[in-house]
């Protein structure tokens, strides 16, 4: 059983949205009004799923290679933890226990259309800021 993690970034030249959404969202807040936040969306995928597989799911079912790239490791695995932009510091936000992930949940039945087996998925966000 392995425990992956992966992240969808912008791809080079495409903007980070999520990230300017919550600069936005802390200035209209009071909190800082220059905040330039760094941003990713990705899954943790729990299951039977071997490196090749893992990137294939990164790379056909989660990710639009168009305006996205992907970083697929395993839990733990340094690369997950690369910041953007030297001196900001990572943190993650995960659904809190027992709330409905129905992004999950499907990606559960997306997973098993591959032919693959998912014991459990999990959505996440990563901020990198300042």
């Amino acid at each position: 059983m392995n425990l992956w993690e992966i992240d969808i970034y912008p791809a080079a030249g495409q903007p980070d949205l999520l990230g300017r959404n919550v600069g936005a969202d802390a200035a209209e807040l009071g909190i800082c009004q220059d905040l330039e936040a760094q941003s990713v969306c990705g899954f943790l995928v729990q299951g039977d799923l071997n490196e090749a597989q893992a990137n294939q799911l990164a790379n056909e079912l989660f990710a639009d290679g168009v305006v996205q790239r992907t970083v697929v490791a395993p839990v733990g695995d340094q690369r997950l933890n690369q910041p953007p932009s030297a001196g900001s510091r990572l943190v993650h936000v995960l659904p809190k226990p027992g709330v409905m992930d129905p992004v999950a949940q499907s990606a559960i039945e997306a997973i098993s259309d591959f032919g693959f087996q998912a014991d459990a998925v999990r959505t996440l966000r990563k901020y990198w800021l300042p």
